[in-house]
């Protein structure tokens, strides 16, 4: 059995909002940059983390990864 991770990384949402008629479709664009979502509680952190590998990072301390912890320590 595998067990869900609390937090996971997820696509920023634009910080201004597109004002368009619903005939239009969806938004042009995502926003820039990536945030967390957390599962349990079933909310989005707006962290606005600007690469993927930064929010991955990031989602991993929030997880209690090993690794992260291990940086943590040595540094």
């Amino acid at each position: 059995m595998i067990m869900q991770m609390r937090f996971v990384v997820v696509p920023a949402v634009p910080q201004t909002k597109e004002w368009l008629p619903r005939r239009l479709g969806f938004l042009s664009s995502l926003g820039e940059g990536y945030d967390l979502y957390d599962t349990q509680d079933k909310v989005r952190l707006s962290l606005n983390l600007p690469t993927r590998a930064q929010a991955e990072y990031e989602c991993s301390c929030r997880n209690g990864c090993e690794v992260a912890d291990d940086l943590t320590r040595s540094g």
